[in-house]
């Protein structure tokens, strides 16, 4: 190939990565302005009975009763600030995610959990550790695993009673079940609490649109049957 014929096909590469870069910050700049107009509502909402309250309590606030270790496999995670992606700063994040897992770990109770279970927190480094609830469906699928399910059916309905008893809202369970797991022994646990709702309440834009579509969607029986669909594709 000569020269000649290599500065077109670099002026191609170079132009299509262009077009990617302008699509992504297209999308981010949308996303800036669409949470923008969530927080300007919210602001109109409040402003007539007092100064803005805080969009969540800070992170020094949360009293989890923590689980011992008791030999289990565990992992940490840290709360990010991603304001175009969720809307929430690190310290909200934190905030949400483990008020979430602290209902259900009171609903759940002895049981044993479907949701990760709190070990500890450090909210000065927004990070948390958690209980490891095995292999994602979609790690699964990519390695060509699949597993034994003892009832999934029960087990499905056993973790939507527990949402709703908590009050709290997953709204981000993917098709492809990256946030659901399978253990050894087929036990499911949904994992993920970052795009969540509890209460009802939407804490940003994103998770505000993510509210909506679950209830479009059927609720937590819409929410049951996509934790059906998901599971088939790893069921033996």
């Amino acid at each position: 190939m000569t020269e000649g014929d290599a500065q077109p096909r670099d002026m191609a590469r170079r132009l299509r990565a262009l077009r990617v870069k302008r699509r992504k910050l297209k999308q981010r700049h949308g996303a800036a302005l669409r949470e923008i107009a969530f927080l300007r509502a919210r602001l109109q909402a409040h402003e007539q009975r007092g100064p803005q309250p805080p969009i969540l309590p800070p992170p020094g606030s949360l009293r989890p009763e923590l689980q011992p270790r008791a030999g289990r496999t565990t992992l940490w995670k840290t709360a990010r600030e991603r304001l175009l992606w969720s809307g929430l700063t690190a310290d909200q994040a934190l905030y949400l995610e483990c008020t979430c897992l602290q209902r259900l770990a009171r609903v759940t109770g002895a049981e044993r959990s479907h949701f990760p279970q709190i070990i500890v927190i450090r909210p000065e480094d927004h990070c948390f550790e958690i209980t490891h609830q095995g292999p994602t469906v979609r790690e699964m699928v990519q390695d060509g695993r699949r597993a034994l399910l003892p009832d999934p059916e029960a087990q499905v309905t056993r973790i939507v009673a527990q949402l709703r008893a908590a009050n709290v809202a997953h709204l981000d369970m993917h098709p492809d079940g990256r946030n659901l797991c399978v253990s050894a022994d087929g036990h499911v646990s949904v994992i993920d609490f970052d795009i969540a709702s509890f209460d009802g309440v939407a804490y940003s834009g994103m998770i505000e649109r993510h509210l909506t579509s679950f209830h479009d969607a059927g609720g937590y029986d819409g929410y049951a049957r996509l934790l059906l669909e998901i599971l088939q594709q790893v069921r033996a």
